[in-house]
């Protein structure tokens, strides 16, 4: 498994000013703030760089158009904590 940290996409397209402002506080939080270095799989630097891309993944898709490579890459890297309820 890659264990190289996930990339801050650029790609904002259906995050408003103020997600994009709080997300960018929440990740400087935490990388004052949180735990040490941990593994990809296991870091919350890393889990809000997922999540972020999974919300510009949906936006695409809702709009019917096709995120780009970097977006792809990083939703790729890591698994959902839960399975989507049924």
């Amino acid at each position: 498994m890659d264990e190289s940290p996930l990339p801050i996409i650029t790609d904002t397209t259906g995050l408003s000013v103020g997600y994009r402002v709080l997300w960018r506080l929440k990740y400087l939080g935490l990388s004052i703030f949180g735990p040490a270095e941990r593994r990809v799989v296991s870091s919350p630097r890393e889990r809000v760089k997922w999540d972020r891309a999974m919300k510009v993944k949906a936006a695409h898709e809702a709009a019917g158009t096709q995120p780009d490579e970097q977006t792809l890459y990083t939703v790729s890297r890591l698994e959902p904590r839960r399975r989507p309820q049924q």
